[in-house]
């Protein structure tokens, strides 16, 4: 079975046995797997090696002896990690801080694969859409998140930060919700994006390189900032707020990329607040293949690429030029 691994910024793709399923495992064809902007990540001095891949869709091929409510032949998506039921936080309804969560990341076994093993937990079934958008679930689900902090209210002024495919996604549900008005911090030269962030429904685009951030004038007070972008942006975030304003965020970064810094009296005096979202275990998935289904959020259109398994350096290298990449999948 082949299977890619990473290493640093190497991509290579070799053959690997696959075990037999666990009692409450699954064995699956994966179909399509997305790239995420965390794949292209390279960890500075880190020469390890790993499988990755974690927006999977697929096709179940073998069950183990205690799985219910799946059969062979089904077509699936995965969630990357899946609340147990079982921890005190699942049992007092707090599913979101599980103790014990489920994931493939704790196998060994990931999506650029021809095949893997899953917890059964983790497989939802989505017959209707095509595996490339149906993949698409899994960062959908992250956007919903992150749009659900944020407590968008119809009178709202929204800007987000950061033109990837998770930020264009919040801006389709932000739309939906009815906002007042909508902004987008992306750079007009990433074009295929900043069409995107257009056709998604903004009311304007600003370039950061254009002027700062904080020094625009949205002709109204921005009071909802959604932050995709890394995390030494939070400081113009929390500038661009007005009093009692709420910053939601995702992003990760390493080294000193990892760090942001900002004024915390002007913090305290303007009453922010600044919600970390982590979809993790991921909460959404059955609401974001909804959202897939229903066109709130154009996976198709968000899709600018595809390439075979065989095609993964090739594909990878495409997802890191923003110029002309939204979303890239890989359909073994």
């Amino acid at each position: 079975m082949k299977t890619a691994f990473k290493r640093g910024s190497q991509v290579t793709l070799r053959d690997v046995d696959l075990r037999p399923p666990g009692i409450d495992e699954i064995r699956l064809r994966v179909t399509a797997c997305g790239i995420c902007g965390t794949d292209l990540h390279v960890r500075e001095g880190d020469r390890s090696e790993s499988g990755f891949g974690h927006e999977i869709a697929g096709t179940v091929l073998e069950l183990g002896t205690g799985v219910q409510g799946l059969e062979v032949g089904q077509r699936v998506v995965l969630e990357s990690a899946s609340a147990c039921g079982r921890c005190a936080n699942c049992r007092n309804c707090r599913q979101e801080l599980c103790t014990d969560i489920r994931s493939f990341f704790h196998l060994g076994y990931m999506g650029f694969a021809e095949e893997m093993i899953a917890p059964a937990i983790s497989a939802i079934p989505c017959e209707d859409l095509s595996p490339d958008v149906a993949c698409l679930s899994e960062p959908l689900g992250v956007a919903i998140d992150m749009v659900r902090l944020a407590d968008i209210q119809l009178d709202s002024n929204v800007l987000l930060m950061g033109a990837g495919p998770i930020g264009l996604m919040a801006l389709a549900i932000v739309k939906r919700m009815g906002a007042r008005r909508i902004f987008y911090s992306a750079y007009r030269r990433q074009e295929v994006r900043a069409r995107l962030v257009e056709e998604f429904g903004a009311d304007g685009l600003v370039d950061p390189t254009e002027a700062p951030l904080e020094e625009h004038d949205f002709g109204c007070g921005i009071d909802r900032v959604l932050v995709t972008s890394p995390p030494r942006t939070l400081e113009s975030a929390l500038k661009a707020a007005v009093k009692g304003g709420i910053v939601s965020y995702i992003g990760i970064e390493y080294g000193e990329g990892a760090y942001c810094r900002f004024e915390a009296n002007d913090f305290h005096f303007k009453k922010l607040q600044l919600r970390a979202s982590f979809a993790s275990p991921a909460m959404y998935t059955p609401l974001a293949l909804q959202y897939l289904r229903e066109g709130v959020v154009d996976g198709e259109a968000l899709i600018t690429h595809r390439f075979r398994l065989t095609e993964i350096e090739q594909a990878m290298q495409t997802a890191r030029d923003k110029r002309v990449a939204a979303k890239v999948v890989v359909v073994p």
